[in-house]
């Protein structure tokens, strides 16, 4: 007992400095996990970012037919679906294996059916922006800033992006 009461400040100094050790070991933990966790979706970001401008780029070479052969298309297609699958969201996932089936589809499919395919890639792109910056712009932008004769088709456009939403039971905003 007399122990203690001699060396009571000695002891406290001690069991302070051990206890600061554990915590600061702990919190270093944490904070460097966080850190990889932010690396992390930092790097997903900026892919994702890249990937609806390349979406959108693929568009316009579908619509003005300027893909030269079916492989360069499969190729590029092909890469942008497992970058989706990669740094998707779940949303986002969801509408490219919707666009597969379509594309699966389409071969057997009338003309005004394939609208249904544009309709994705429209929604696809969409989800991407809200993804990236919670900002929901409309799935047909995209016709009215592309395509000479959007008013056209703009009621079959419309019809397939709403029945997309529905299907696929995306953000009630997308709807047009």
């Amino acid at each position: 007992m007399d122990f203690l009461q001699k060396h009571f400040d000695t002891i406290l100094t001690v069991s302070i400095t051990i206890l600061g050790f554990i915590i600061t070991y702990f919190m270093t933990k944490r904070n460097f996990k966080d850190e990889i966790r932010k690396e992390k979706i930092n790097m997903a970001t900026q892919t994702i970012y890249a990937l609806a401008f390349d979406i959108c780029e693929l568009m316009d070479k579908l619509i003005k037919n300027k893909l030269c052969n079916p492989r360069e298309f499969v190729e590029q297609y092909g890469a942008l679906l497992s970058k989706v699958l990669s740094y998707g969201s779940k949303e986002t996932i969801k509408i490219a294996v919707k666009m597969q089936q379509l594309s699966y589809e389409a071969a057997n499919k009338p003309a005004e059916d394939k609208y249904v395919i544009l309709a994705a890639y429209a929604l696809l792109i969409t989800q991407l922006k809200y993804d990236l910056t919670s900002e929901v712009i409309s799935p047909e932008s995209y016709f009215m800033l592309r395509m000479k004769d959007y008013e056209n088709i703009k009621d079959s456009l419309k019809k397939a992006i709403n029945s997309l939403v529905d299907e696929l039971n995306l953000n009630r905003k997308f709807i047009v």
